[in-house]
């Protein structure tokens, strides 16, 4: 042990304090990096509870549009907190061999759920309910990154207007 540090025992301690938080929050993910999923059905007890459509993205590594999709549409939607109240996000990495929960509880391999969903490429972003229907037409690839956000909000507002329908009186 260095001689300042058997010397001045609360420094070293000082120091070890100051430490350990930044060890830790180093690694943790920004609060609004879209998560990815694990579990299915817990996201689709969040989205019952909370009344929203799940936005699921199918990617892969080493693949740049998914990267381009995550980082310019997905994550900046989310840290903007104008969609908190509109879609829980999540990803599903197809190129992955930890089995996912789906939403009946049975264990399933990515490429599995991915296929139920017509997610053949990637990025794949489909929408649907907490029981796993699809509520909204999938946006398959990235065509017109110009575009691309308008149809993000157009199936989101799609799959709101399915799970929130208008109650429209006759009077």
């Amino acid at each position: 042990m260095p001689l300042m540090l058997r010397r001045f025992p609360a420094i070293s301690l000082l120091c070890l304090s100051l430490a350990l938080p930044l060890s830790t929050t180093s690694h943790a993910a920004p609060a609004y990096e879209v998560p990815r999923t694990t579990d299915l059905r817990a996201d689709g007890r969040l989205a019952r509870e909370r009344n929203l459509p799940l936005l699921i993205m199918f990617s892969q590594d080493g693949c740049g549009y998914c990267d381009q999709v995550r980082e310019k549409f997905l994550e900046p939607m989310r840290k903007s907190g104008e969609y908190t109240d509109k879609v829980i996000m999540r990803i599903i990495k197809v190129d992955r061999f930890a089995d996912i929960r789906d939403f009946d509880g049975r264990m399933r391999e990515p490429d599995e759920i991915a296929a139920r969903y017509q997610a053949s490429v990637t990025p794949t972003v489909v929408f649907v309910d907490y029981r796993g229907h699809q509520l909204a037409e999938r946006v398959l690839g990235i065509t017109t990154p110009a575009f691309y956000g308008g149809e993000l909000d157009d199936a989101i507002d799609v799959a709101l207007q399915h799970l929130r329908p208008l109650n429209v009186s006759l009077q």
